[in-house]
């Protein structure tokens, strides 16, 4: 399977399987499905509190003849774990729930400190403990740097770090991060981040690179009321896979319809053609394949150049709000956008929408002069 080589000589898959907000027998499924069609790289996160879900489908999988170093598994360190003591702790319960004995790739969740809370489930409060730095970064760093020498993972990293961190830790590590995890797409491309990174020989894994996971989309109105006041905030369902600002812009459109493929596979491959390995997540089959069918083609420059263009560039999830919602954190289901989206079609023609994202603080603006939103009834969603 075509991949890219880390600084430990092992090679990490360019396309894998996320599993944010995959919950119970349908992160199995997602997982197994994945593992079927040919995905090779598992993202997972004890966070996420499906491991064990994620375990199950991995254990079916190797009964039935997949090899387990066929595999690449990644798992995280969360910020309530990031004491040293406990990491050696955090790491051995992510393998018993994926029944494992190592994995390729653990990660630093986040670069921050948040000792309130359950590791699944930290309450609200602790969003102001996690304002501060993680002070004891180093120390941290350290004990997971022993899980190397250890053997209890193969590599590690760190995810959703700004330069200014990443320096941070090249100044006193001795193992040198093999991956930084980062929030990637065309709307948020940190060309700097990936650049850093390209250049220190830390290799860049994109999550969330078709844009945030979300229960609802809403259109708002911008100024005067529209005329068509039925339609003035409609809420519009989407699946956490499709993310529609950025699946329905005309440039992501233009060039789908021209190759014959899906949005979701276009900004795909801008990603691997970026030297990033990228983590779609999706639990209906077909759109785990189709997400994986970006490795035999490719985008011609002119094409790849218009999707790196894009803006606004926006930050859609931030540290202090993306886990510390007041939802409970569960799988959302996914339903199909163009049931919906079509009845804004005439209130989206009259106005800029406003694209509220779930968080309270979290508005994304995408202006239809620049980038006009693409809505079409027949284009099946991704």
């Amino acid at each position: 399977m075509e991949g890219y080589k880390l600084n430990t000589g092992a090679t990490i898959p360019s396309v894998g399987l996320g599993t944010w907000q995959a919950d119970g027998s349908s992160c199995q499924a997602a997982v197994a499905t994945a593992l079927k069609v040919g995905y090779r790289l598992v993202d997972c996160a004890h966070l996420y509190g499906n491991e064990r879900e994620v375990g199950y489908a991995l254990s079916e999988a190797f009964a039935g003849g997949l090899k387990r170093e066929e595999v690449f598994i990644t798992s995280k360190l969360w910020c309530t774990t990031g004491a040293p003591k406990r990491v050696a702790e955090s790491v051995q319960m992510s393998l018993r729930n994926l029944g494992l004995t190592y994995l390729d790739l653990y990660l630093l969740h986040w670069p921050v400190l948040a000792p309130l809370g359950d590791i699944t489930d930290p309450p609200p409060r602790a969003v102001d403990m996690m304002k501060k730095p993680l002070r004891r970064l180093e120390e941290t760093w350290r004990a997971m740097e022993k899980l190397v020498q250890q053997g209890i993972v193969r590599a590690i990293g760190v995810s959703n770090l700004t330069v200014s961190q990443l320096q941070n830790i090249l100044s006193f590590c001795n193992i040198v991060p093999a991956v930084h995890q980062a929030e990637l797409h065309p709307f948020w491309r940190q060309d700097e981040v990936v650049k850093f990174c390209q250049e220190n020989g830390i290799h860049v894994l994109a999550h969330t690179p078709l844009g945030i996971p979300g229960r609802r989309l809403e259109v708002a109105p911008v100024g005067e009321e529209s005329s068509h006041s039925s339609h003035s905030g409609r809420s519009l369902s989407r699946s956490r896979s499709v993310h529609a600002p950025m699946l329905r812009t005309t440039t992501i459109n233009e060039i789908a319809e021209r190759l014959g493929k899906t949005p979701a596979q276009v900004i795909l491959r801008w990603g691997v053609q970026r030297g990033t390995s990228v983590l779609p997540r999706s639990l209906r089959a077909d759109r785990i394949e189709s997400n994986f069918d970006i490795l035999s083609w490719s985008l011609s420059d002119e094409d790849w150049n218009a999707v790196n263009s894009m803006e606004p560039q926006l930050q859609l999830i931030e540290g202090n709000h993306s886990y510390l919602q007041d939802h409970e954190l569960q799988a959302v289901e996914e339903t199909a956008d163009d049931e919906t989206v079509h009845e804004a079609k005439s209130t989206a023609s009259h106005q800029r929408p406003f694209l509220y994202l779930g968080s309270k603080l979290q508005f994304l603006l995408i202006c239809t002069v620049s980038h006009p939103i693409y809505f079409s009834h027949n284009q099946q969603s991704q």
